[in-house]
């Protein structure tokens, strides 16, 4: 009987976690090869060794699609395979484009904690926002984190 999973699907809000999840999620699996390419099928390969290997690769892909809300949807409705759909998430959600980094560091520190915000949920936007300036390659020194 197979484990089952669940992970927060893709609002377009929740990218780096959704993200993080997702790889696990499909390393658990055994799917994770699929999605970053580094599994491939020989041209040579036999009838029944390319069938699994179709087979796989469509669970990747399925599983991918699944975890996504209505919304974004539409960014894999074109894509053919799960690394294209994996590529067209990441160059949607990780524009590291230097406005996008300026636009992320100028939140980052001019982020104050709200009244009545709990000091956990505002650590967690605090991290959330670090994390995505990481992902673009512009990540806060711990310094300044303190």
């Amino acid at each position: 009987m197979e484990e089952k999973w669940s992970i927060d699907k893709l609002d377009g809000s929740n990218w780096s976690t959704w993200k993080f999840q997702m790889k696990h999620l499909l390393l658990a699996k055994g799917l994770w090869g699929f999605v970053d390419g580094s599994e491939e099928v020989a041209g040579s390969a036999s009838g029944e060794t390319a069938a699994q290997f179709c087979s796989k690769a469509q669970r990747a892909f399925s599983t991918i699609v699944l975890a996504i809300k209505s919304a974004p949807l539409y960014l894999v409705s074109s894509c053919e395979n799960p690394k294209q759909a994996w590529d067209a998430l990441k160059n949607n959600f990780e524009r590291d484009t230097l406005a996008n980094k300026l636009f992320l560091k100028k939140r980052y520190f001019r982020t104050e904690m709200i009244e009545g915000t709990s000091m956990e949920k505002h650590l967690k936007h605090m991290k959330d926002i670090a994390d995505k300036l990481a992902a673009f390659g512009a990540p806060i020194s711990e310094e300044v984190k303190l």
